[in-house]
């Protein structure tokens, strides 16, 4: 049913598939028609199949984005409404990730809720591309496997009894993973190079969660990819924008449009 619901939105971007956001804010085109009414209706259409598709806490911050960087287009601040814009694909592709692991006490949603993702990059638990994930996995798997469960340890760091005490929700003994994969796993441990008793996760970068999504789905991500790369630029490297502030709402209405059309085919 929902569906057929986004596929009628189609008409109201037919004659602005081509154009990026940087194309309409770098030289100042104005769109004229409102479409504000449009994108309201679509945001509590995403919102209400995110709460229903996906039973994870985490959730609730793709729907506030979502609802931030439409506060932020009505009062005219481009670089707000784009760069939550950009946070609200960020997580719904992420939650659909961890909705396709299908794992309990999922390391990526408790790293969110505990406030310890960043503590985990820094401690260079990081995974920066889509390659980086699927080789680590398939180093063990071999190529194709899908990673579900708590297979997923596989694309992290093998640590010793004694480096992983720190990170023991976050990571999985190897004896669980051979058990559920009937795998053989010998690794040392990479930080004193004794024999490894556990995997602790390596959480993805935004470049990582978007080729990772089409990796679970099976969908191209490559116009996601697109929008992504648009909103990080409506900061930098070119600066803040001087787009016309009461016609801002008109524009980003648009573009979430055109962002939710789709963003919906694969995530739901």
């Amino acid at each position: 049913m929902s569906r057929n619901v986004y596929t009628s939105y189609k008409k109201y971007i037919r004659d602005f598939r081509e154009n990026s956001i940087l194309d309409y804010l770098g030289s100042n085109t104005i769109i004229k028609g409102n479409y504000e009414n449009h994108a309201m209706a679509l945001m509590e259409l995403m919102e209400n199949d995110i709460k229903d598709n996906f039973n994870f806490r985490i959730a609730d911050s793709a729907i506030s984005a979502m609802k931030h960087a439409h506060l932020s287009a009505i009062n005219g601040m481009a670089s707000a409404a784009f760069e939550n814009t950009r946070f609200f694909l960020e997580r719904v592709a992420l939650v659909k990730e961890i909705y396709e692991m299908r794992t309990e006490n999922n390391p990526y949603e408790l790293a969110l809720e505990h406030l310890e993702w960043h503590r985990l990059i820094d401690k260079k638990f990081i995974i920066y591309g889509l390659q980086q994930f699927t080789g680590r996995v398939w180093h063990y798997t071999g190529k194709d496997y899908i990673p579900r469960g708590i297979t997923i340890f596989l694309s992290g760091v093998p640590l010793c009894g004694i480096h992983s005490k720190s990170y023991i929700k976050y990571s999985r003994s190897i004896e669980d993973i051979e058990n559920e994969t009937g795998l053989e796993i010998r690794e040392k441990c990479v930080k004193c190079g004794r024999g490894a008793t556990r995997f602790t996760i390596a959480l993805p970068k935004a470049g990582a969660i978007l080729g990772m999504l089409g990796f679970y789905t099976g969908h191209d991500i490559a116009d996601l990819g697109k929008f992504y790369a648009a909103y990080s630029r409506v900061l930098h490297p070119y600066g803040f924008y001087k787009y016309p502030e009461n016609y801002l709402i008109n524009l980003w209405s648009l573009d979430f449009i055109r962002l939710v059309l789709t963003l919906q085919k694969i995530i739901f």
